[in-house]
């Protein structure tokens, strides 16, 4: 009987009890989002992501990503961005 004791035990349950470990104490509390402020900067940033969400949407559907005014697709992209800009909590000024 020579050898250590993790030589000795298999590996499975070690790992299964280690990955359950590790899940639970990921759900240990829910997130308290009171602690978050916002920051001057918010609207800026709120305005890049956006852009850049309706960006991928207009490229995945094989729009321009700026297209002219005269365009469908510009009325389309403003629709998108108005909507992105919206569920982030703010209002057309």
């Amino acid at each position: 009987m020579t050898g250590t004791i993790a030589a000795r035990l298999p590996a499975l349950p070690v790992l299964a009890c280690l990955s359950t470990l590790a899940l639970l104490s990921g759900c240990s509390s829910p997130p308290s989002y009171r602690e978050w402020t916002a920051s001057p900067d918010v609207p800026t940033v709120a305005y890049d992501e956006c852009t850049e969400q309706v960006d991928n949407t207009m490229r995945l559907r094989g729009y321009p990503l700026r297209p002219l005014p005269e365009t469908p697709q510009f009325g389309y992209r403003k629709e998108i961005f108005a909507l992105c800009m919206r569920r982030k909590g703010y209002a057309a000024e």
